[in-house]
């Protein structure tokens, strides 16, 4: 039984765009809140009425994006109160952190501290977590107004108790206004649980650090990635050490050794390819190397046994020939359509029931329910498709769907494999073996022909019927 309090209201109605969890491990999951989830790319997609509809949320390329930080330490000892990590310091360690993102040679990405958080409302200045749940209120409302992107403190991880959240979530992030016409994102906030560095219920420094720097790839515009996802399996903080390079620092859970401490770079080839792709370099800039220069595309469609029905929510991952491990891309089908179309079935039960809107983010253009398209490097890669692990939904979700479906049927074989240039791209249509037939008994082409032309697919609405039943 959870001795958390039950999720503020902050949380509970998912003011921001997307919050956003990163927990020690599965054992610890207890999610406040679901979010509408893309992986291995952006972290919401425009909509008819939000955005550019189809098109990914990110910040506005004309750069840099400023962040302001709570003027509190970052990590204070519980018991003898003293100060662990100090303000410049967890300064300084952010501003490193950032610079994992904006390093990355073919992103046109940039960033800037703009100095100590702005009063707003009932905030006046000072340490947040000093302020409690009102403070932190007050600074959230200035990101959802756009004020600001606030990076929050919590040295003792008493906010985030407050807040409701499990006692295994090392921080949380999330976009918070966004310009509806433009699709460009206008403020983001961050919030570190300084508990993890106190010096007494601690992880190491680069287990935090990679941590953090997750969070930093949400409030980019980035969201989770599923690739060699059996390390669940493994033991916590020492995985197969040939599995750990392409585990992207985007994963959902904080469960193997840090990618620098098993002495790789600190962002995995996936987390890479998909800042490049949301923030791409289209001309020469010092010290950039030009995107379309180093990547190519694998595009494609997954459709049920009939060749003819779309499937949204499958993981799609491109492994390289040469090290299957070691280098993977991936993203999931239907990643541009939205998860959640709408129906007016339920609204005859009145108040939350009734969804005849649905989403605003997500395109409604049905031709996207099954694409794909992945960054990758030149090579040679076998396309491996497979269901979003049961364990990520909500603030942890993989995919477009609040909730992941299991992938219907099996992948066909032998897998396909494609070859990739630098500027190229290749396609391949994926059909999934033994599904449910397109129509039932009480089905006729010309009647399914009407369904067609509704926003959620059949399977889709089949599927979440059967999931609402299970409940």
């Amino acid at each position: 039984m959870s001795q958390n309090p039950p999720p503020h209201p902050r949380l509970r109605r998912c003011a921001v765009l997307a919050a956003s969890l990163l927990l020690i491990g599965p054992a610890d999951l207890q999610v406040p809140c679901a979010r509408a989830a893309i992986p291995g790319g952006p972290i919401a997609v425009g909509g008819p009425n939000f955005g550019i509809s189809g098109t990914p949320i990110t910040w506005n390329p004309a750069m840099p994006i400023q962040y302001r930080v709570d003027p509190g330490p970052l990590a204070v000892n519980p018991y003898t109160g003293a100060v662990v990590v100090d303000n410049p310091t967890g300064i300084a360690r952010l501003g490193s952190m950032f610079s994992t993102w904006t390093s990355v040679p073919t992103a046109a990405l940039s960033t800037i501290y703009a100095g100590a958080l702005l009063s707003y409302g009932s905030y006046t200045g000072g340490p947040v977590a000093a302020g409690g749940l009102a403070a932190f209120d007050a600074v959230a409302q200035s990101c959802d107004n756009g004020v600001q992107s606030p990076v929050i403190f919590d040295p003792e991880g008493n906010l985030f108790r407050d807040l409701g959240l499990s006692s295994g979530v090392i921080g949380f992030a999330g976009p918070c206004a966004v310009d509806t016409s433009s699709g460009y994102l206008q403020s983001a906030l961050l919030a570190l649980n300084g508990n993890f560095q106190n010096g007494v219920y601690q992880i190491s420094t680069n287990e935090f650090n990679q941590a953090i720097t997750h969070e930093i790839g949400h409030f980019l515009g980035l969201d989770h990635s599923q690739i060699n996802v059996d390390v669940l399996n493994q033991t916590p903080g020492n995985c197969n050490s040939a599995e750990v390079p392409a585990l992207p620092i985007m994963f959902p859970y904080l469960i193997c050794q840090a990618r620098v401490t098993a002495g790789f770079s600190p962002l995995a080839p996936d987390d890479a390819a998909w800042i490049s792709r949301l923030y791409p370099v289209n001309s020469a800039l010092p010290g950039k190397q030009i995107t379309s220069s180093a990547y190519g595309t694998i595009s494609g469609t997954i459709y049920f046994s009939d060749g003819i029905t779309a499937a949204q929510g499958v993981n799609v991952i491109a492994r390289s020939t040469a090290d299957p491990l070691g280098v993977a891309f991936s993203a999931v089908s239907g990643y541009l359509f939205t998860g959640n179309p709408g129906q007016s079935v339920t609204c005859a039960l009145g108040g939350s029931e009734c969804n005849t809107v649905g989403s605003r983010r997500g395109s409604r253009d049905t031709r996207l329910i099954g694409t794909f398209d992945i960054p990758v490097l030149p090579g040679t890669y076998t396309i491996q498709i497979e269901s979003i692990n049961s364990q990520f939904f909500g603030g942890s979700s993989v995919g477009p769907l609040r909730r992941p479906i299991p992938m219907p049927g099996t992948a066909p074989a032998p897998p396909p494999q494609v070859t990739v240039t630098a500027g190229g791209s290749q396609s391949v249509t994926i059909i999934l073996v033994g599904t449910p037939p397109r129509f039932d008994s009480f089905e006729t082409s010309q009647t399914s022909e009407l369904r067609n032309q509704i926003s959620a697919p059949p399977w889709q609405r089949r599927q979440e019927l059967l999931q609402v039943r299970a409940r």
